[in-house]
């Protein structure tokens, strides 16, 4: 079985439910880039 590779920075950041279908790992970074880029948005206010 092959895995195929994922882009995580074209991962939708309000789009968690749809990666589920990637899987645990994907699921993982999105929660990562979420966080992140929460943090960016806070830093600029």
């Amino acid at each position: 079985m092959d895995r195929k590779k994922i882009d995580y920075k074209k991962l939708p950041i309000n789009g968690s439910l749809a990666l589920l279908a990637y899987g645990d790992l994907a699921f993982t970074a999105w929660r990562k880039l979420k966080v992140e880029t929460r943090k960016k948005e806070n830093e600029e206010k």
